[in-house]
């Protein structure tokens, strides 16, 4: 193949402490800290969690149960393949190695620790995310050509929100992340378009990435297996939506992207979404309906999706979605092995080099506004 850039579309920092250094006076009495313990919690291989409001995170068991590999105390996160400076980016030097141990040339970073709703006192919330974003800015300043990073912004505070989404603008976000709900709300509740409309203003694209975000899920999944439905259905939900909630209509500019939660399952999906449009369509007493039958949006070009690189109907969402708008993740330094994603997509026979080109990095490029 010939020369082009790789972008890995969807990454990730372990978060450290000196985030917190950056949180406001009135708050640091308050500021989360790392809790190790000698043995490993429960039947997890993890030994460490930050405790943030009186309350510990990870909760690796019982109802509720969540996995996340930060703190960087923990054995587990000692024993990766990368090192504890280059998962907290506290050595941004060892994070560009292994950007170039594995062929990557940009790298586009996303929270862990914000994969996971954090406190229930929403000023607070706010806070941990600002000192999140400026720490994310100070670290990808280091290295602005090779690192990229999406802000979070408090979603359950719109209008503060939508002040964050203009710092991080500032501050030099490609992107604005979110859960794919707010706690039990859809993402088309109208409360959030001010959100989106700054977004929107300021050509900052939203990314939806999988995490534990509806309490009702979460307080269903017991264990760390089952967790992954808590954790990968709030993206179903967001995308359902986002095209059938009026967020595209309304916000005509506006860029999505779907993250972590592969794409198979799209065809299905926009096909169940695309039966209730025609048999809801004539129900008067239906409510708002989307201006365009769903599979229409996809055409727009402007609904993104991260795959996974082994996904054998690859192909056959790609003639649904378009080669366009299909990008790949390494989830460095996540745990699920994903590094060699993009050599998996290089190899893929079922694939034409065109069609690779993009998904390795012009259709990431494009997105992102690179």
């Amino acid at each position: 193949m010939e020369k082009f850039k790789i972008i890995d579309a969807d990454s990730h920092i372990e978060e450290v402490t000196e985030i917190w250094d950056h949180l406001e006076s009135e708050f640091q009495a308050r500021r989360p800290f790392p809790v190790t313990v000698e043995k490993n919690i429960g039947h997890t291989n993890l030994n460490a969690f930050w405790y943030i409001d009186g309350a510990a995170v990870p909760k690796l068991e019982g109802p509720g149960t969540i996995l996340i590999a930060t703190p960087l105390t923990s054995t587990y996160a000692r024993s990766k393949p990368f090192s504890v400076g280059s998962q907290g980016l506290t050595d941004v030097k060892a994070r560009l190695k292994d950007l170039d141990d594995f062929g990557l040339d940009v790298q586009v970073i996303y929270p862990t620790l914000f994969l996971a709703t954090l406190t229930d006192d929403l000023v607070f919330e706010a806070a941990l995310m600002r000192a999140y974003n400026s720490y994310l800015a100070q670290a990808c300043r280091q290295a602005p050509d090779r690192l990229k990073w999406a802000g979070v912004v408090p979603m359950r505070s719109p209008a503060e929100a939508a002040k964050e989404v203009g710092r991080c603008k500032e501050l030099g976000a490609v992107a604005i992340t979110t859960m794919g709900t707010v706690g039990e709300t859809l993402l088309n509740d109208k409360s959030l378009f001010p959100v989106y409309a700054e977004m929107e203003r300021l050509n900052l694209p939203l990314c939806v990435h999988v995490g534990w975000s509806h309490p009702g899920l979460n307080k269903s999944c017991e264990n760390i297996y089952l967790s992954r439905i808590s954790f990968t259905l709030p993206v179903l939900a967001a995308f359902w939506s986002i095209l059938g909630g009026g967020v595209l209509d309304e916000f005509p500019r506006l860029r999505v992207a779907f993250l972590e939660a592969g794409s198979e399952w799209l065809p299905y999906w926009i096909g169940r979404m695309d039966h209730y449009y025609h048999a809801d369509t004539g129900n008067a007493r239906g409510g708002y309906m989307p201006k365009k039958r769903p599979p229409e949006y996809l055409k727009e070009g402007r609904v993104f999706f991260t795959c996974e690189a082994e996904e054998v109907a690859l192909p056959q969402v790609l003639e649904l979605l378009g080669e366009d708008q299909m990008m790949a993740s390494a989830d460095i330094p996540h745990g699920e092995a994903r590094e060699r994603s993009m050599d998996v997509v290089r190899a893929r026979s079922d694939l034409s080099e065109t069609v690779k080109k993009k998904i390795l990095g012009e259709n990431a490029m494009r997105f992102y506004d690179l």
